[in-house]
């Protein structure tokens, strides 16, 4: 997991070309003005969905994970945590143990784990770069559930 700032994309340009131009482009674009959708930067290798949702409680949601694609959630507006836990149990047994509850749909790039993490908040300008050993947990409020505006760039590896 990269915690990151958009304002500077060449600087992530040593995790691969996708992730270079994938911030690159959304450095060029007022992010406010994007409307809900897909957006294809090169089709199915980088592409970005924009999206409003409900935060909701961490008990509620489920860690996600991904094999063929690097997540780069950028909170746009309203208040959005993360959780974050690594699948590959550390042989300090210092990282958490999460438990498969949906299996890894290939169709979907998507497995779904319960489990315990630690919580963050980007702040604006800023992104949490998640690669596939990252479970990740978005759309978590701290407080009181609230809608947000955000984005999620896909960067095939």
């Amino acid at each position: 997991m990269i915690l990151g700032t958009i304002q500077f994309p060449t600087r992530y340009g040593g995790l691969g070309e996708g992730v270079k131009r994938g911030l690159a482009w959304l450095a060029d674009r007022d992010l406010n003005s994007l409307e809900p959708g897909r957006y294809e930067i090169d089709g199915d290798k980088i592409f970005l969905t924009v999206s409003e949702v409900m935060t909701k409680a961490p008990e509620e949601a489920l860690f996600e994970a991904h094999r063929r694609y690097i997540d780069i959630h950028i909170t746009i507006s309203g208040e959005e945590w993360f959780g974050h836990a690594i699948l590959q149990k550390a042989k300090s047994n210092a990282v958490p143990h999460l438990e498969e509850v949906k299996p890894y749909d290939e169709a979907k790039d998507v497995a779904f784990y319960k489990g315990d993490g630690v919580y963050m908040q980007a702040p604006p300008g800023h992104f949490v770069l998640f690669m596939p050993e990252d479970a990740h947990k978005p759309s978590v409020c701290f407080k009181e559930p609230g809608l947000i505006k955000k984005l999620v760039l896909k960067v095939l590896i």
